[in-house]
């Protein structure tokens, strides 16, 4: 830096940071409970010599230490909530929740402007809309729909590589620390595999220098915002029917919300019922559509 040369770090850039999973958390507490168990162990041996007796294996190891951890884990823990279940589009946002809270993390109340901002490297990791409202704005967020976590922790985006060289298209994910090596350019810009050249002038973009939301500028951010919670607020009826005004992305998040029940093959299916069931007025009971 004293010559000019390099680049400063940037505390925010995703390629600095790691996501510490659930299953991280739950190591740590494995970790505690067998810390436990020794003491306990110990504390058992010690007592039996004193007493001058013979502790048996059921008396020296028990259980007890591993089911009060993870006890005291899933019912104690600020971040260990309950699944919610109003409709299938919360249980999928909800298990894709990313926080800076917890042990360990920020708070609320000192969190700086800058952490809770969004950066461009959470482009097509991020969603830059689907935050909480609040004090906690910035702070909790949702992963992108293709994004995923990587082997060291780091968030994952999918992109297509293009080259002169070869025609053939194939995905790669890329990390935060290397995409920004890359001209990017938005998917609906080239025609893949559809036998048609590339236009000639492509906007594309280089070392992360672009819009997190693209259609941002003719848009108003408040708008995305508000449809996104009121689309998780939607009570399911009692009932299932088929939409009247639909979006066509309806089967796609059934499909994803992993609820519905999808058969591997084609075929016929039978409706079997405990009581009476009717369609048209007959009785369907075993009967086969």
């Amino acid at each position: 830096m004293k010559f000019g040369m390099g680049t400063l770090d940037d505390m925010n850039h995703l390629k600095n940071k790691r996501i510490r999973s659930v299953a991280d958390l739950l190591q740590d507490q494995l970790g505690l409970a067998l810390v436990r168990l020794e003491n306990m162990v110990r504390g058992t041996i010690c007592g039996a010599i004193k007493h001058k007796l013979i502790p048996t294996p059921q008396n020296l190891v028990t259980s007890t230490p591993l089911t009060t951890t993870y006890e005291s884990f899933f019912g104690l823990h600020p971040l260990s909530q309950v699944l919610d279940r109003t409709n299938p589009l919360t249980q999928i946002v909800h298990g894709r929740k990313s926080s800076y809270l917890g042990p360990g993390g920020l708070t609320g109340r000192t969190a700086s402007f800058r952490i809770r901002d969004i950066h461009p490297s959470h482009y097509g990791r991020i969603c830059p809309i689907d935050t909480s409202e609040g004090i906690n704005v910035g702070l909790i967020g949702s992963l992108a729909i293709h994004a995923k976590i990587g082997y060291w922790g780091s968030l994952e985006s999918p992109f297509y590589e293009i080259s002169e060289r070869s025609k053939k298209v194939r995905m790669l994910y890329l990390s935060p620390s290397k995409d920004e090596y890359y001209m990017v350019a938005a998917g609906n810009s080239l025609a893949l595999n559809r036998g048609i050249q590339e236009e000639q002038v492509v906007p594309t973009r280089y070392r992360q220098e672009f819009l997190t939301v693209e259609w941002e500028q003719h848009n108003d951010a408040n708008r995305a915002l508000m449809s996104s919670n009121m689309q998780r607020q939607a009570v399911p009826l009692s009932r299932s029917e088929k939409c009247i005004v639909g979006t066509g992305l309806e089967r796609q998040v059934a499909l994803d919300s992993g609820v519905p029940a999808i058969a591997e093959h084609e075929g016929k299916g039978q409706i079997l019922a405990d009581g009476a069931a009717t369609v048209g007025g007959e009785l369907a009971l075993g009967k086969t559509y």
